[in-house]
Formats: C-alpha cells, structure tokens, sequence
C-alpha cells in the first residue's frame, strides 16, 4: 500500500507532532508499506532553519525506508497567534502549489491520504491532494483548534473561533474516515454532526525507554516541566504551585525546559527572585532531554482548569511513562486526569489552588515517598507495556488505512468483477514480522 502523509512537523523537530509522525511512518515502511511524508522545514521551536538544512520550494530526503519530501514555508517563531498564521498560511500556500507543479517529485498516486490536524494547514493540503486526484481520504485530529481557542480566551462566537470550527468540520465531511486521538474528541464530533461510525479513536503512545532513577527522600520532591509553554498549558501556575510547596518547608527544585507563546511569563517570574528552587531552560534536542527524566521525581503535565481541555490527553504523560517517571498532573478533570489516576502511575490535582496544594505537600511529606515513586515507576511502565507503546498505535492506524483503501476497491471493483488476492494492502506476513520484531 502506498501511504502519503501530510504532516507539518517532522524529525529532527522535538514536537509531539513529529514523534508521532515520525514513528509511525517507520513502523508502516517495516510493514512493507511505500510511505511518503509531505512535511516543513525543521524549525520548532525556534523559528529558525535548524543546522544542514537549507529551504527550497521542495526539498527531498530519506528517513531510513520513509521518502521525506519538505515544503517551503515562511519560517517565524511559534511567539504569537499572527506568527503561526503566518508559518501555517504559507505553508498551506506552498504545499498546494508543490502538489499542483511538482506532482512527479511527488510520485505515483497514494493508495490513501492521511493528513493531520494540528495545525489545519497540513490537513488542508491533504484535502487538497486527494481531492484533486481523487484519493480516499483519512483526517486525523491530535487538537481540536477550534475548541481550543474557546478555552484559552478567545470568543467561542467570535468570527475566529466560528471560522476554524467551519474548517475543521468540513475535514470532517470530506474525510473517507476521521481519527481522533481521545475520546472526548470524539465525542466533541458526534456533537457537532460527524457521525460516530466514521471515527476512531488511535491515542498517542510512546516506547519504553530504559532510565535509572534515585528517588529523592520524603519532604523532598524534584519536578520537571519538559515541552512546549504554550497558552493551554498554563506553566505561570505550575511555578505558583511548586512555590506553595516550598512555603511547607520541603525541599524542591523545579527544572523547566521547552519554549512556547508563555514561555516570556515564566522568563519573568524566574527573573523576580519569586521562584529560587526553579531552573529555565531554552529547549533541547530529545537525546538531550534523556538524562534529565532520570534527573527528576516527577513530570509535571498542566492544561488550564476549563472544560474545553477534558477530552485533552497531552503527550507528555506517555513520554513520561514509557521512561517510568511519574506524573503530576494540573489541569481539569477530565480523560487526562483519569489516565494518571487509573494507572497508579501519578498524581492528579483538579481541585482549587488551594487544594491541589495541601494535596501535593501531604504526598511530599509521606515518610514512604521513595518506595511510593518507584510503585508509580513501575506502574507507568507496565501500563505503556499493556497497550499504549508506538507500534500497538501505529498498527491500529495501519489497520483504519488499508480498511479506507479496501472500501474504495471494493466499490471500484462492483464495475470491473471481482477483488484481486493480490490488492492485499500490506501482506500479513510482513504484519506479523513488525508485531513480532
């Protein structure tokens, strides 16, 4: 089966975007699948051209068994709503006009589309591709922009919120088949209009990565805050909390690593003096970013506390597990919430402020608190093990893929006889060997 995926992000970017891409476009290759990804120039977080890269209007690469094709794009820092606008719009420009004048550098025609919400712009440019050339179609939504959008402040009936909410609908509506990475997308959907059986549910996963840990003592507790400091994550409040801690006498350090349109307020409250037990640093590479999981007790993983964020799962708690560091969530009941609760790999706080800080400094001061982190530790592990690692996910994704491209055989195949054995979409011989491997 011939894969062509659109996706804005991309290795060497450190993104979630571009670790899922990424990952499961491999697994689909090993699977025996002729896959294409249609991406951007590495720039995030930066905003800068990363090093060895230099922009053309279509560039060409080989990721292993993956052809990588890059399109142009105006390159700005992910800073502001306008900056974004501006990265995602002419991308959106460029891609169509390299999939109108550079079909052949493109290849033979897909089998099927896949085009990832995340930002909307590379899902357009996928709508546009298989429309054009008349190609079964599969959207897949990792955020729900026009939600969240609402749930970070701007107007849920503004003509901003109203448009994007029209744009991600009509994915919907010309999708052959939608996946959502949560349920509570999902049902988001439904009630919006996009019928049930036309979406799945695929979440995002992680593999195992071995990491030694020394736990600290009780009344001692050393967090990380390792991604992007977006508006949605609401990091500012993080620090407040871990600073409520520190008033109880425990002693914490608080290292932050990542960049984002709020990363300017947690620059400031550093500055001030008002955090002494916090470290800011700029975003590193993901090798880079491997000794510091071991150098923590606990991730911290926050969203604001509104519902626009319930149905929202964010990467970095399987990031965290599947390296056996528990979690500490902040952020609103919700999907998120339940998965570090039922996993006994973490600890969830939803209440007030108050709340949530008289519920963290009763965990810092449990006299059993390094044998409780390494229960938590082995607790994320296993729940990864048990269905959520990179190829269970990418497998389930395969699977929605070849059952578009059989449906679309199977109507084309009523005007010409019957379905050839041989239109096996990727042979389950060479399943079998990526389960196995």
């Amino acid at each position: 089966m011939r894969i062509l995926y659109f996706t804005q992000f991309y290795k060497p970017e450190s993104i979630a975007a571009a670790f899922r891409a990424c990952d499961h476009a491999r697994y689909w290759a090993k699977a025996g699948c002729d896959v294409v990804v249609f991406t951007g120039w590495p720039n995030y977080p930066t905003g800068r051209v990363f090093d060895g890269y230099k922009v053309e209007r279509l560039g060409e690469e080989r990721d292993g068994d993956v052809r990588v094709l890059r399109s142009k794009s105006v390159v700005a820092p992910n800073t502001s709503m306008a900056r974004r606008v501006l990265g995602g719009g002419s991308w959106l420009a460029y891609g169509i006009l390299n999939c109108v004048l550079q079909k052949r550098r493109i290849g033979p025609l897909p089998d099927v589309v896949l085009a990832t919400s995340g930002t909307v712009f590379a899902a357009m440019v996928g709508r546009f591709f298989a429309k054009r050339n008349r190609v079964p179609l599969v959207v897949e939504f990792r955020d729900l922009t026009y939600r969240q959008m609402a749930a970070t402040g701007s107007d849920g009936r503004g003509w901003k919120v109203r448009l994007m909410r029209r744009l991600e609908l009509s994915l919907c509506r010309d999708a052959d088949r939608v996946v959502a990475l949560t349920e509570g997308f999902k049902e988001a959907l439904v009630a919006e209009g996009v019928p049930a059986e036309k979406i799945d549910v695929v979440p995002n996963g992680a593999d195992i990565v071995p990491c030694r840990h020394e736990w600290s003592g009780a009344g001692a507790l050393r967090l990380g805050y390792f991604g992007t400091m977006g508006i949605s994550q609401d990091v500012p409040a993080t620090l407040d909390l871990a600073s409520a801690l520190a008033k109880t006498g425990a002693r914490v350090s608080y290292l932050l690593v990542g960049e984002g349109a709020a990363r300017s307020l947690v620059e400031e409250g550093v500055a001030s003096g008002a955090y002494p037990f916090a470290e800011l640093r700029h975003a590193v590479s993901k090798d880079e970013l491997e000794p510091l999981y071991a150098s923590v007790d606990m991730t911290v993983v926050s969203l604001q506390k509104s519902g626009g964020f319930a149905g929202t799962i964010p990467s970095k708690i399987f990031q965290s597990f599947a390296r056996g560091v528990p979690v500490l969530f902040c952020g609103p009941e919700g999907e998120a919430c339940r998965l570090v609760r039922d996993s006994g790999a973490g600890l969830a706080l939803t209440g007030t402020a108050e709340e949530a800080a008289r519920a963290l400094a009763d965990f810092a001061s449990d006299p059993e608190l390094p044998k409780r982190l390494a229960r938590m530790s082995e607790s994320a592990v296993e729940f990864m093990e048990a269905g959520y690692t990179r190829r269970a996910m990418a497998e389930r994704t395969l699977r929605i893929l070849e059952g578009v491209r059989r449906r679309r055989l199977e109507r084309s195949a009523a005007a010409k006889g019957a379905l050839r054995p041989d239109d096996a979409l990727c042979s389950d011989e060479r399943s079998s060997q990526v389960s196995d491997s």
